[in-house]
């Protein structure tokens, strides 16, 4: 292991784990967002952070179902669109069970045990997105 690590160093090369912020930037440019669906994305991908049933999920698939679920709580017309569809490489028929989850997670924040996520999407500077 530490021969690979000093090839790696050696070549500058990098590796980094996924997260979630990287995959919301890009699915948020695909579906042509507002600062309102940013907002309420991002809320639910927070709120998201904390739940250990969440970790059964890729992160691109938790920013998907993010999207999706804001999408659907702002009534856009198509929820998910094709070109969302290609850029995160999911289907709708996939999100639905994480999507449940975090529609699950956004009921129950305002009477959870961490309200800080919550209260701070309340503010306006968020849209009020945590009502």
């Amino acid at each position: 292991m530490l021969q690979w690590s000093l090839i790696l160093k050696k070549l500058m090369f990098r590796l980094n784990v996924p997260t979630p912020y990287v995959f919301m930037l890009r699915f948020l440019k695909a579906a042509q967002s507002d600062m309102k669906l940013e907002h309420l994305a991002f809320y639910l991908i927070k709120l998201s952070l904390v739940e250990y049933e969440a970790l059964k999920f890729k992160p691109s698939l938790l920013c998907a179902s993010a999207i999706y679920v804001a999408r659907c709580t702002l009534q856009i017309a198509l929820a998910w669109t094709t070109l969302l569809s290609r850029h995160a490489h999911y289907e709708e028929s996939e999100l639905r069970e994480c999507a449940d989850m975090i529609l699950k997670f956004q009921k129950a924040a305002a009477r959870g045990q961490l309200k800080v996520t919550y209260e701070k999407y309340l503010h306006p500077d968020q849209s009020c997105v945590g009502i």
